[in-house]
């Protein structure tokens, strides 16, 4: 079971960043355009800079995060509903016992530090469908 969630985070983890380099773009940028005439990719890789995580009614956005050491990153809840968040594997959340971050609700937001390098899974443990992957560097 545990080589499973393995095989299956190192899946999001390569397809998250196939998406983000194929969203880059060549030229330099200009001034951001506002996220609502944004692609849904670019919102995504702008929002990972800023170490942003949000919970919407369809999952973490985005799904892999990946920062250095010592940096922090915030969840916010826009989901509609109470929501929790959870260090993998459900249920048991042993894989990373700082990352059980316990209730939020709709419109509130959590944060943690995260000190060492690693690849830690989290998921929402009200809906364990919702998953996100962060990658310290």
């Amino acid at each position: 079971m545990r080589n499973k969630w393995i095989i299956g985070i190192i899946a999001v983890v390569v397809l998250a960043g196939g998406l983000f380099l194929l969203s880059r773009s060549p030229s330099p940028s200009s001034t951001p355009e506002s996220p609502t005439s944004t692609p849904e990719v670019a919102v995504e890789a702008a929002t990972n800079e800023q170490n942003i995580i949000t919970l919407t009614q369809r999952g973490f956005s985005p799904m892999v995060t990946t920062i250095k050491a010592g940096a922090t990153v915030t969840w916010e809840n826009k989901s509609g509903k109470v929501a929790t968040i959870n260090s993998d594997p459900h249920p048991a959340h042993t894989n990373y016992p700082p990352l059980n971050l316990d209730n939020f609700s709709d419109g509130g937001s959590l944060n943690l530090t995260f000190g060492k390098p690693g690849t830690y899974g989290y998921h929402n443990h009200l809906n364990p469908s919702m998953t996100g992957v962060i990658i310290v560097e």
